[in-house]
């Protein structure tokens, strides 16, 4: 195409583009023709700006691949990769979702597919704010209809709004939203490609849909979950009140609710990490989730090990290696996106 053609393209049209794709998502290799047509039309920067945050954002999951599909993928993986000369405990922290990384030439096309086809689920609905954040990284910002969010570390999310003031949020990764209240009592739902959905009107929550498990606290307000395939026995709506928390399993579709202390769910938003009987196991999804570090550790014995309390969260994950050694009075070695545990 040639290049004064781009002139008249919007963002998203920029984001279909394959050869656009190619110079966003490959930033290594140096495309001379996108470079010199950016400095050539300065003047499109913003749209250009919006089409990459776009692209980034729409790389979700694709369904195509069932979750047996998605454990056999990382196992493979996992054995061509070699053993250790000594055994060793590895904390189990989303096994499958680190084998994106290593199988991500292959599965390139599959998830920019698989977000295209989540997007026209929506009916076509305008994409009118989209946004990601890279690991160790969080961002807060306010949503067209003025909710606010807080996006939690290697998350993604899209925003769409009807003509009739309807609200819906796709969210891959955690994210904590104090939900603007509407005087006509336009819903607001968020989406977590998990085959569960949260309704809410003016309200503050959580949700994190990393792992196997989709946990969804309440902090203040109501909030109806929509379970999109309800399992014999277990009801496809749920609702929750003020200090409740469910947990749904990716895979069978179980889950569980109970009263929890909220903040020690939501407090990250915050800029705070709350310890109740935490355990290496729960530092490890912490550093998975936020740094995508892997804990390690020989001495099993060390998993029993609880702590509580409070500290600062530092998204660096040296400083927040050096914090969590001193709270469990354990060395922390790291090599490379491993962290190996011993005592002192």
């Amino acid at each position: 195409m040639a290049a004064s053609n781009y002139l008249s393209f919007t963002a998203r049209e920029f984001a279909l583009d394959e050869d656009f794709q190619q110079w966003v998502l490959h930033p290594e290799e140096k495309n001379v023709f996108w470079e010199k047509w950016l400095r050539q039309y300065p003047e499109m920067e913003p749209v250009i700006n919006d089409a990459r945050q776009l692209v980034h954002s729409i790389r979700f999951r694709s369904y195509s691949l069932s979750a047996t599909d998605k454990e056999q993928l990382w196992d493979a993986v996992w054995h061509g990769l070699g053993e250790e000369d000594e055994p060793a405990t590895v904390i189990p922290v989303s096994r499958w979702k680190d084998a994106w990384k290593y199988a991500a030439a292959v599965l390139l096309g599959i998830l920019l597919s698989g977000g295209w086809w989540w997007m026209q689920q929506t009916n076509n609905k305008p994409v009118i704010f989209s946004t990601y954040t890279r690991l160790g990284e969080t961002k807060s910002m306010w949503l067209p209809d003025s909710s606010e969010v807080t996006l939690n570390a290697n998350s993604r999310l899209l925003y769409t709004e009807t003509d009739h003031g309807k609200r819906e949020v796709w969210l891959d990764g955690e994210a904590f939203f104090h939900v603007k209240h509407k005087t006509a009592q336009q819903k607001f739902i968020v989406h977590t490609y998990d085959k569960l959905s949260v309704e809410v009107i003016g309200t503050q929550f959580n949700v994190n849909s990393t792992g196997k498990e989709i946990v969804v606290v309440l902090q203040q307000g109501s909030i109806l979950l929509d379970i999109g395939e309800p399992r014999k026995g277990k009801a496809a709506e749920l609702y929750l009140e003020s200090g409740e928390m469910v947990r749904y399993n990716k895979q069978d579709g179980d889950y569980t609710k109970k009263r929890v202390d909220a903040a020690r769910y939501t407090s990250w938003h915050s800029g705070r990490l709350i310890m109740d009987d935490f355990t290496l196991t729960d530092a490890a999804a912490f550093m998975q989730q936020v740094f995508g570090k892997t804990l390690i550790v020989r001495d099993t014995q060390l998993l029993h090990y609880k702590v509580s309390g409070s500290m600062p969260i530092i998204y660096q994950p040296d400083i927040m290696m050096m914090q969590l050694g001193k709270v469990f009075r354990m060395q922390f070695n790291q090599r490379g996106d491993e962290i190996w545990i011993q005592q002192k």
